[in-house]
């Protein structure tokens, strides 16, 4: 039944609801992992009820795990039947739009509502001069440092390395220290292991050392500025001042276990370190670790990678408009996103003007990674193709962080890369 509310609100966006029969409501479909943690329960509900409250009608829910998210918007799509709104990250949305899964959301929004998302993070979804998600959660990998080990290695805890270099000489002093209870000490918890993850994981040292993954639109990795930025990874796993063979699992038990003096993460890495330590260590500018930019390339400017979520709207979307609203609503309403902070902790949307309101813009944390929105690269390189490039990069990066040779270990990644390319 259409209540007098949801006609309102019909008429005042423009919008012609279709009639339904007596006793039912309009309903669009969410699929992605959302729900599927406990801590999130509350704010699924609220999320439901909001959206209930502003247009009428009903939001189904359909909980979908991290690690099947792709395959479930991939199979759906495929097969004619897929949610109205999907959650991926920024590398998954080539894939998606490729398929021909999404729906270009530039007549949707408004000029000035888009120009507020950093035209950095529009650009990592963008296809062809179309926008194909709204970056909803952004995600910019920053160095976290261990304070006290930083005071035990005689170094200054509020001074952070401005260059590639300067972190190099932190790293090596703190790795210098004693063992801790019989265990080692390290420099840095970086992300050695021979997965494309941890391949991606090495594209801000590219950046920080004025390389790239790509020129012109063609993967090229042997390059003199990525031999520099491998190199720079290598002499700290050769001075043992980093494990070799750490995931992301491995490196962030070494770090909550005080046995770090560095690593990469983004903005979750608060309560990451926080609950993983047993609350043993705080994160706040005077306390046990914090968080500063990436250090800055020999040409002054700083880059990043970043690990966002991205909400999307099916290209198969019976009704787009309704949908469009709940895209809104996530991206744009401010006391929805002050919600989805005050819940999850987690930087709530991408729209600039709301990062600087309420409780997110009180909070020194959060504000550091959003100060960086403007130089996160989402998608290094915008093809579907792009893990399965990591992948290859992933076995030669594990020969270098073992001592091997850098140039014959980055020939040998390009030309496997070329033929995957070809086929």
């Amino acid at each position: 039944m259409l209540t007098t509310k949801s006609i309102k609100y019909a008429l005042a966006a423009g919008v012609l609801l279709t009639a339904l029969p007596a006793g039912a409501a309009e309903t669009i479909t969410y699929s992605g992992w959302l729900g599927t943690y406990d801590k999130n329960a509350d704010l699924i509900l609220q999320i439901k009820d909001k959206f209930k409250a502003k247009t009428g009608a009903d939001l189904k829910i359909v909980d979908t795990a991290f690690d099947k998210a792709l395959n479930q918007a991939t199979v759906t799509t495929m097969a004619g039947n897929p949610a109205d709104a999907i959650h991926l990250i920024a590398g998954w949305v080539p894939a998606v739009q490729g398929i021909g899964g999404l729906e270009p959301l530039d007549g949707y929004f408004s000029k000035e509502k888009l120009d507020s998302i950093p035209k950095a993070l529009r650009e990592s979804v963008s296809v062809d001069g179309k926008l194909y998600a709204l970056p909803w959660v952004p995600g910019p990998i920053h160095p976290h440092y261990n304070r006290n080990l930083m005071k035990q290695a005689g170094l200054d805890p509020d001074t952070y390395p401005q260059t590639w270099p300067e972190l190099k000489d932190l790293i090596m002093k703190i790795c210098a220290l004693p063992d801790k209870d019989g265990a080692k000490i390290y420099g840095a918890a970086l992300r050695t292991s021979q997965n494309p993850n941890s391949a991606q994981w090495s594209i801000p040292i590219m950046y920080g050392h004025g390389g790239d993954i790509q020129q012109d639109g063609n993967v090229k990795l042997n390059t003199p500025e990525n031999q520099a930025a491998f190199k720079w990874m290598q002499d700290i796993t050769n001075a043992g001042c980093t494990a070799v063979g750490h995931g992301h699992a491995e490196s962030r038990n070494t770090f909550a276990a005080g046995r770090a003096g560095v690593i990469f993460e983004g903005p979750w890495g608060r309560g990451l370190v926080e609950n993983m330590s047993g609350k043993k260590l705080t994160v706040t500018a005077d306390g046990d670790v914090w968080v500063a930019p990436m250090p800055m390339a020999p040409n002054g400017k700083r880059r990043t990678i970043g690990n966002p979520h991205e909400i999307t709207m099916s290209s198969k979307s019976k009704n787009k408009k309704l949908t469009a609203e709940f895209l809104d609503m996530l991206i744009f309403d401010e006391s929805n996103t002050s919600m989805y902070f005050d819940i999850n902790g987690q930087i709530p949307t991408s729209s600039m003007p709301l990062l600087k309101k309420g409780a997110v813009g009180a909070d020194a944390y959060s504000q550091i990674f959003i100060e960086s929105l403007a130089y996160t690269h989402d998608n290094p390189w915008k093809s579907p193709k792009f893990y399965a490039v990591m992948s290859k990069l992933a076995p030669e990066m594990q020969k270098i962080v073992k001592g091997g040779d850098i140039p014959s270990a980055l020939a040998a990644a390009d030309k496997s890369i070329k033929r995957l390319l070809s086929r």
